[in-house]
């Protein structure tokens, strides 16, 4: 599939962030081309972009958290929509998060922050990590050279474990990891991703595995696992912190209904977001892209949709500014299933794979 209608119905119809993210990666444009240039300037006005923008301190920082809704995080975001890592307000953003004495004077940390560190499942710096990797920043900056390291590790130490059980512990009322075990969650996950350096064959080879043998044992669990702190933390439990590994599994015509009609209005726009950008190493049915990629050919996704999951689509996802524009709202759904579909049918085609 080339997609060449619904690429050609989103550069008439959508905004500028989605005609820059397609011409970039998808088109291949180069993105010091005037033309690229200037998309960049106009979606740089866009509400979506100048709201989060406009909390960005004199000093860099973006939002009063380290994680969360109102966070430095928003540099993902930012770059999710367009935006490039040279730019100032991203290199700005980068600069205040890696100088203590700025990172210092906003709230640089989380709850169980510190406690999710020392026990190695992915705390202040592993954030602080995700979003150094997703800004393209040097490998060989801390904290991300450690977080690459120990994500790795999380990931082939993950090969020992034979059941759920091998890493976790039913308690009274939660399943908990034990302590200092080696299973990988998504801020592991996110930060291989994201980088390249720790990418040797071998390496390759291990992670392609490991992802294999953890989706083995966690596809089928439902539940939540939680992260008890040690008692030098508290002692109490804080989470959930599981990957959705479910959201890896093939999904059906039937089952895709399922996920946009489900009564949580964010679970399709969350499913979406697991499955966008995963590495090949990670990917474990090309499925579900195929049966997007199907709608998307025969433009009858949106005849599938509804308004509340559309609404939970467009917090976690959403690019157009216009909702109350039909037009607006498709170009946003249909970009961000062609996001997700696009590099894994261009590889496997690349591949000769029918």
């Amino acid at each position: 599939m080339n997609f060449s209608k619904t690429i050609d119905f989103l550069l008439e119809n959508a905004c500028a962030s989605i005609k820059y993210l397609i011409h970039r990666d998808m088109l291949k444009t180069p993105i010091d081309d005037p033309m690229m240039r200037t998309m960049q300037t106009e979606f740089l006005k866009q509400p979506i972009v100048q709201k989060i923008l406009a909390k960005q301190h004199p000093d860099g920082w973006i939002g009063y958290e380290l994680h969360g809704i109102d966070s430095i995080e928003a540099v993902m975001r930012l770059i999710d929509l367009g935006v490039e890592p040279d730019d100032e307000h991203i290199k700005r953003a980068i600069n205040a998060l890696l100088t203590p004495e700025i990172a210092g004077q906003h709230k640089n940390h989380f709850a169980a922050g510190d406690a999710l560190d020392a026990d190695g499942r992915g705390g202040n710096k592993a954030v602080t990590a995700g979003i150094l990797a997703a800004a393209r920043v040097s490998e060989d900056t801390q904290p991300l050279a450690d977080e690459i390291e120990l994500s790795f590790n999380h990931l082939s130490g993950a090969l020992a474990h034979k059941s759920i059980d091998d890493f976790t512990i039913q308690g009274s009322k939660f399943r908990y990891y034990k302590p200092r075990v080696k299973f990988p969650g998504a801020n592991h996950i996110g930060i291989l991703a994201n980088t390249v350096g720790w990418r040797t064959d071998e390496n390759l080879q291990t992670a392609k595995a490991a992802m294999t043998h953890c989706y083995s044992l966690m596809k089928d669990f439902e539940g939540y696992i939680m992260f008890r702190k040690p008692k030098e933390y508290g002692g109490n439990f804080m989470g959930p912190f599981n990957f959705g590994w479910q959201f890896l599994n093939p999904v059906d015509m039937a089952g895709l209904q399922w996920i946009i009609d489900n009564p949580n209005r964010y679970t399709f726009g969350f499913w979406l977001r697991i499955i966008t950008g995963l590495p090949d190493w990670a990917i474990q049915t090309t499925q579900p892209y195929e049966l997007l990629a199907e709608l998307l050919e025969a433009d009858t996704l949106m005849d599938i949709m509804n308004d509340k999951t559309l609404q939970g689509f467009r917090r976690i996802s959403g690019r157009e500014s216009y909702w109350r524009n039909k037009t607006a709202v498709k170009c946003d759904v249909v970009f961000a299933v062609l996001k997700a579909c696009w590099p894994v049918l261009q590889v496997k085609a690349n591949n000769g794979v029918k």
